[in-house]
């Protein structure tokens, strides 16, 4: 990743559940709700003097969505950036 986010943004990438390995659909109904995966972390940002810690890191899988934040491509693969407040959960660790 030659990009890295900055202040309370994350680089993910989107994770399609919906199609076969050949690229068959699976789910007609397209969802507004997407899922990611995170590949890169901000530090965090001050708002109003007090410090916002990041609630995700490096490998957790969210949902946001499909407005959300700005696509990009870097070295072939399609990414998206997103503030941490566009993230709507995380997927609990077991």
């Amino acid at each position: 990743m030659e990009f890295e986010p900055i202040f309370d943004r994350v680089i993910v990438k989107e994770i399609n559940d919906n199609f076969t390995t050949s690229g068959i659909s699976l789910n007609e109904n397209q969802s507004s709700i997407k899922k990611a995966k995170v590949i890169s972390v901000g530090n965090g940002c001050y708002e109003y003097g007090v410090f916002i810690c990041m609630q995700v890191k490096i490998g957790d899988i969210i949902l946001f969505e499909d407005y959300a934040g700005a696509k990009f491509t870097s070295k072939g693969e399609d990414y998206i950036l997103l503030k941490q407040t566009d993230i709507l959960a995380k997927q609990k660790e077991n």
